[in-house]
């Protein structure tokens, strides 16, 4: 991983927003869940969304890197079109989709409308977003593709996301959203590729962004004409 030039990537894009990043920690990590917040956006921008930065502190991007800290003293990401509204939020905390209280705290997550993450410290503590406004969301991993690793990310859909394990019902409208997506700098391995093949079939409504800073280089060019998500889900 070139963290020289996955940082350049990142200020590049996030420029064009008119802001800055607060700073851009040296932590692998850290770049790849900023890569994918942004990659997120960038979805959302080619889908025709017009996407502005909120909550910009004196004229930077605060970015959210760990599940410590308030949403509210982080900048995120506001995605609209016509009656649609989406914000991006990083590291945010979400409840299961179970009914049993449990909270995870997923990299990226499109919230549906502007109301569901406080914009400032509430009189009540804010412990994590309700599911039913969750959209979507993104993790991000350092890794090669490889068997386990998509059996973990898919126990993760399981728990936040577990309609998404099923066979959609008729009738229902496509929509804009990517699905629930798993965003690694490693390769696919031949194994992993057959295990994405069986998902399909499955009809699980999951991705796997590989190679991510290849996407990432596209989009600082301006060369990127489809979102990565799409990309990737019609080459199974």
């Amino acid at each position: 991983m070139n963290v020289d030039n996955i940082e350049k990537e990142l200020k590049a894009f996030i420029n064009k927003h008119s802001v800055q990043f607060q700073h851009l920690a040296v932590r692998e990590t850290a770049l790849l869940e900023l890569g994918a917040l942004t990659m997120a956006t960038e979805h959302y921008r080619l889908a025709g969304f017009t996407v502005t930065v909120e909550n910009a502190i004196n004229g930077l991007f605060v970015a959210k890197l760990s599940s410590r800290g308030h949403p509210y003293n982080f900048s995120w990401f506001k995605c609209v079109k016509g009656d649609e509204l989406y914000e991006i939020h990083s590291n945010l905390s979400v409840m299961g989709g179970h009914k049993d209280e449990a909270v995870y705290v997923v990299d990226v997550a499109v919230v549906v409308g502007d109301d569901k993450v406080p914009k400032a410290k509430p009189k009540q503590k804010w412990v994590a977003l309700d599911n039913n406004a969750l959209a979507t969301f993104a993790e991000v991993k350092k890794l090669v593709v490889y068997p386990m690793l998509l059996a973990q990310f898919i126990g993760i859909v399981h728990e936040i996301a577990p309609s998404k394990l099923k066979k959609p019902k008729a009738g229902l409208p496509a929509d804009d959203h990517f699905p629930p997506s798993l965003i690694t700098l490693g390769y696919l391995t031949a194994t992993s590729s057959k295990a994405l093949k069986g998902f399909a079939k499955r009809k699980f409504r999951v991705c796997v962004v590989h190679n991510f800073d290849m996407y990432l280089s596209q989009m600082r060019r301006g060369e990127a004409s489809k979102s990565p998500f799409v990309m990737v889900q019609s080459l199974l």
